[in-house]
Parts: C-alpha cells; sequence; structure tokens
C-alpha cells in the first residue's frame, strides 16, 4: 500500500532525505524486519506492512519508541517487539533493516541474510561513516553470489541498499560459450578469420 509522504511523522535521528527513502522502500514491502528502533519503526509502522517485526537490544528505546509511536495521528499501530537477541526469523522478509547498537549491527545482518526474500533489500543505515559502510561491503562480499544491485547512500540519504537474488554460480566462459581460443586473445589468430562478433 502506497503511503503519502506528507502523512508521515516521526520523532528520531533519520535525515529527512533518510526518513523519506524509509517510506519510499517501506510502502514497497509486505514484511519488514528490522534491528533499531526508533523514528524507522515510526515510519515503517505507517507503511503498513502486513508482517513487521522490530527487535532492539535495550528496553529504555524500545518504550520511547513505544510511546512515539501512540502520538502518530491518524491510526494507532501495535508493533511486535523483541528484545531478545540474538533473534532468528521463522519467515522471510521482503526488507530488513539494519541499524541497532552498533555492536551487533553485523552480526544482525549476516545472520538475518538468510531470511531475506529473492528480491528483497537490506537496507544498512548510517552508511557515510566508515565503520558502518564496511559493515555493508563485509555482507556484500560473505553473499556476493546472491546480490543483484548495490545502491550506496541512495538519493542522498545515509542508506545503502543490497537487492538480494537467487545464487549465481561462476561460469568460465572460456569452456561454456565454445568460442575459439584465438576469439580470447589467448592463440594466435588463425589467417583470414575476422574479429568475433557478439551475436544476438
Amino acid at each position: 500500500m502506497l503511503v503519502k509522504m506528507d502523512q508521515i511523522e516521526f520523532v528520531g535521528d533519520l535525515s529527512l532525505s533518510d526518513a523519506r527513502e524509509l517510506a519510499r522502500l517501506g510502502s514497497g514491502a509486505n514484511n519488514i524486519l528490522e534491528f533499531g528502533v526508533g523514528g524507522s519503526t515510526q515510519i515503517f509502522a505507517q507503511c503498513c506492512p502486513k508482517i513487521f517485526v522490530s527487535i532492539d537490544t535495550d528496553r529504555a528505546w524500545i518504550e520511547r519508541t513505544s510511546e512515539n509511536l501512540k502520538k502518530i495521528s491518524h491510526e494507532k499501530w501495535t508493533v511486535p517487539w523483541l528484545d531478545n537477541y540474538p533473534y532468528t526469523p521463522d519467515q522471510f522478509f521482503d526488507l530488513i533493516f539494519v541499524d541497532g547498537h552498533p555492536s551487533k549491527r553485523l552480526d544482525f545482518a549476516m545472520q538475518v541474510w538468510s531470511h531475506l526474500k529473492v528480491g528483497g533489500k537490506m537496507v544498512f543505515h548510517d552508511t557515510r561513516r566508515f565503520e558502518y559502510f564496511r559493515e555493508l561491503a563485509w555482507v556484500m562480499q560473505s553473499f556476493f553470489k546472491e546480490v543483484s544491485k548495490v545502491e550506496i547512500n541512495v538519493s542522498g540519504s545515509n542508506l545503502s541498499v543490497i537487492t538480494k537474488c537467487a545464487p549465481v554460480h561462476y561460469e568460465n566462459w572460456n569452456f561454456t560459450e565454445n568460442k575459439p581460443m584465438w576469439a580470447y586473445g589467448a592463440a594466435e589468430m588463425p589467417e583470414g578469420e575476422a574479429l568475433c562478433k557478439i551475436g544476438v
């Protein structure tokens, strides 16, 4: 369900560009899992996902965010809080948001990658900071065969997005394309041959 951006309300440590991007991403997701409650929780709750699981390791943040959710003007939302960590999902998600306690972000992302749907997006907050960009890079290299696209600091925000694909296995085209070795530059081109054509 698409939500009008000018109707979304939140209190939290997010730039407006971050908030707009989270609202855009959230409105396209049916199932959202987030680590790190706050402004993102309020935004996702207003984007009407069918399943929204929010996790934090800090009870004070959970209580503060719960109070802020009550102030959202149009409707009240019930968000399932799970402050037990680590969390092992029993379902798959369209969108996984990685924020939360700095010492647990990477561990969380690595742990839940397998619960991101093919075509789903893992979103990292604050990737203009080196230590958080490094986490994004670690997840990318760890699951590189399942990465179809990476967007860094999308639309001027502090959010970077990895889109998941079905595993793509390396293929040695020297053997699978059946081209002669000279066409790879690995042998002399025979007299009278033309350059290799791309084909259709």
